[in-house]
């Protein structure tokens, strides 16, 4: 009698469980997809932000590609926005589709803004592999943009950050996670691409680089591809070497670095950086035989020498550390002032690269 008695008392809160469990479901119908997030610092308002969401419209023809909308509201903070963007529209805000979120400029520069931030990483419904970027000239005008080639709303920014399209040296794209990671992490700074809106494409060849929550310079394209190479990130690109009056590009298929942070007693700390660059020649002014190309890889590898060495001081000078030199020196050195140690230390810290590079061969033509 006790054990049917309890079964019953068990199917009865079972079955309670399950219908206040589908009070809160809603019918895909009833849902707007929001696939990309913008923050703009709010203008001419006593708000701080301007928050803009991109919804995705299904097209119900093949034929026709997809359509999108977008809503702005100033608030002070993200969860207000979004509260008040839902007196905005007749469905559901759903973020789970969302895999861009754009900071413009300005906010990447302002500091005060660590809770915006980590109110996308608080969301349930927002994904931590979503990808983060600074938009140019401002975070809207890079939702606003629909390129040609595009058929579902913000897909080209997923293929060109996600690398699943076009593949390029000069964009780094970061992930959601990573970002707050390296923001709260001492010794590694975060890093985020810069999208710049054109007439009907975007423009990714440059990155910002972050102290703590603010942006604090930016690298252009040819530096970004170096930082690509120092991170390991990107293997295929194009490197450009003059010797003498001979031009020569290399197309790149191996490029590796490797680090490490060298304190000896008496002496001054060093960072020893090796970089591999293994490739086949694309490009030349001039003929160049087989025999040549000993010349060429030495004349490459001083070339890049310079390159490394001037993004690293660049870095250095803006006491900004994307590569987590910092890290890799507190993950040795087990004492209670690692950290201020080694802010007193990458000032003035010395950088030695060695680069080899290997040309394979000339290409086809002999």
């Amino acid at each position: 009698m006790k054990t049917n008695g309890g079964w019953k008392i068990y199917s009865l809160f079972l079955m309670i469980a399950f219908l206040v469990g589908g009070c809160g479901f809603k019918d895909i119908d009833k849902r707007l997809f929001a696939v990309s997030i913008g923050v703009d610092l709010a203008k001419d308002s006593s708000k701080k932000y301007l928050v803009s969401l991109k919804f995705a419209i299904p097209s119900a023809s093949k034929e026709q590609p997809n359509d999108f909308y977008i809503v702005s509201q100033e608030a002070d903070s993200m969860s207000e926005a979004v509260r008040i963007l839902k007196t905005k529209v007749d469905k559901e805000i759903d973020f789970s589709h969302a895999k861009v979120i754009i900071i413009s400029e300005e906010v990447a520069k302002s500091r005060g803004n660590a809770g915006m931030y980590y109110w996308f990483n608080r969301r349930r419904d927002i994904q931590a592999i979503t990808w983060v970027a600074v938009g140019k000239p401002n975070a809207k005008d890079i939702l606003k943009v629909k390129p040609k080639s595009e058929q579902v709303p913000s897909n080209s920014l997923f293929l060109a950050l996600g690398k699943d399209g076009s593949e390029t040296p000069y964009v780094i794209p970061t992930y959601l996670f990573d970002f707050k990671y390296r923001l709260i992490e001492r010794g590694i700074d975060p890093i985020l691409p810069i999208i710049e809106a054109k007439k009907d494409y975007f423009e990714i060849n440059t990155a910002g680089l972050f102290n703590e929550s603010k942006m604090i310079i930016h690298l252009a394209p040819e530096e970004t591809k170096i930082l690509n190479f120092l991170k390991s990130k990107e293997e295929k690109s194009s490197i450009k070497v003059e010797r003498g009056k001979t031009v020569i590009v290399i197309d790149s298929q191996m490029v590796k670095a490797k680090y490490k942070i060298h304190t000896p007693k008496g002496s001054p700390p060093y960072i020893k950086v090796n970089v591999s660059v293994k490739g086949k020649l694309e490009e030349a002014s001039r003929r160049v035989a087989n025999s040549q190309l000993y010349q060429y890889e030495k004349a490459a590898e001083k070339t890049l020498n310079q390159e490394f060495k001037n993004v690293l001081k660049k870095m250095q000078r803006a006491g900004v550390d994307p590569m987590g030199f910092g890290l890799r020196y507190r993950s040795r050195h087990f004492n209670h002032d690692d950290w201020e140690e080694w802010k007193k230390i990458y000032p003035n810290i010395t950088f030695k690269v060695h680069t080899k590079v290997q040309i394979t061969d000339t290409g086809l033509i002999e």
